[in-house]
């Protein structure tokens, strides 16, 4: 059975809609950018339907006529609408984007646009929280791990989300030697030039002194934590653009 988080009024409103409207032959369009869960509300919907791509017309009309119930992905790609015929069958397509092909209003019954995570927090925030135990298991980590569900990473909604969420708890487990390792890695794989200590001293000092901007708050007091000039420091911290 697919799982499918809706804390937000907006898209719990449209999930309900969807289950009412399931048992009849009514179709209906989910649009929206890519990641925001268009394709797992429609199987959640409709979890014995095929699947068929709008990229492959073909391979689309054979299902349609096969199956009473189908979920078309990439609607938006359907290079012939006007060859699709919905009658008597259960319908859920995606796409990015409303096709503005005079056939798209008469397929559908229902046009639902979902928006992005970004301004759904509600969602964004139970989705993370999904995936965090979802990465607890998979990189075998035990304990509570807390991050900034300020800061979550929503430009590509689930798929940059999750990702943050890996890297944070990845990140929180990391070691001295494997950060070591890490680097050792990256230097064997660019070191190239002349100048590449310099060119890479970047690596060390801008994470350090920004680190250190946000532990302490003030350039002159971390001058004295790290032991250098303040107008060195000043001089870095300008470079880096901090």
């Amino acid at each position: 059975m697919v799982n499918f988080i809706a804390k937000s009024d907006e898209l719990s409103k449209i999930v309900k809609s969807l289950s009412l409207i399931k048992n009849f032959f009514v179709s209906s369009l989910l649009i929206g950018e890519d990641g925001i869960g268009k394709k797992t509300l429609a199987r959640y919907t409709l979890p014995q339907a095929v699947e068929a791509d709008g990229n492959d017309l073909k391979a689309l009309l054979k299902a349609l006529e096969q199956n009473d119930e189908i979920i078309i992905t990439n609607f938006e790609k359907v290079s012939n609408f006007q060859a699709l015929n919905f009658d008597n069958k259960r319908i859920i397509a995606t796409a990015r984007y409303q096709p503005k092909d005079i056939y798209v209003d008469d397929l559908f019954g229902y046009i639902y646009e979902i928006k992005p995570l970004r301004k759904r927090p509600q969602d964004a925030k139970e989705l993370a929280k999904l995936f965090y135990n979802e990465a607890k298991e998979v990189l075998s980590i035990d304990g509570e791990i807390s991050f900034d569900v300020q800061k979550l990473d929503l430009t590509e909604n689930s798929k940059s989300l999750k990702r943050y969420v890996y890297k944070e708890l990845i990140q929180s487990q990391i070691s001295e030697n494997e950060i070591k390792e890490i680097m050792y890695e990256f230097f064997y794989k660019n070191l190239n030039g002349n100048n590449d200590y310099k060119d890479f001293l970047y690596l060390y000092e801008k994470p350090l002194i920004r680190a250190g901007l946000k532990k302490y708050g003030s350039q002159l007091k971390l001058s004295k934590i790290l032991g250098i000039n303040r107008n060195t420091l000043r001089k870095k911290v300008n470079e880096y653009g901090l």
